[in-house]
């Protein structure tokens, strides 16, 4: 069962859940004058959750209030449990139902 869940204040934002882990690296390549590149990696990769969420009005008046206050998301899928805070929210599209889709995407958080 997937579930998103506001950690500061214990509030159920959706059941609907889909979850992708993405990792950035910052990189730089250079390119020697024989055309070969070599490719310095620097520091750590980013690791962020992007996540597709469907609500309804109360979970984006939720999420809205998540994204504004910085909280804690736990986002509990079937591979597992990931925490993190809103870095970026879409535009709210309308579907049919009463329902919204939306993308947020999560900074990792590691110590809860």
């Amino acid at each position: 069962m997937a579930l998103l869940t506001n950690r500061d204040t214990n509030e159920e934002i959706t059941r609907f859940v889909s979850l992708l882990e993405k990792q950035d690296v910052i990189r730089t390549i250079h390119i020697t004058l024989d055309g070969q590149q070599y490719i310095q990696r620097i520091g750590a990769p980013t690791i962020s959750y992007e996540l597709k969420l469907y609500v309804t009005d109360d979970g984006k008046r939720l999420l809205s209030q998540a994204e504004d206050a910085a909280s804690l998301l736990e986002a509990s899928v079937k591979t597992g449990i990931y925490y993190g805070r809103i870095i970026e929210l879409s535009d709210f599209k309308r579907l049919t139902s009463g329902y919204y889709e939306v993308t947020a995407i999560l900074s990792k958080v590691t110590e809860v």
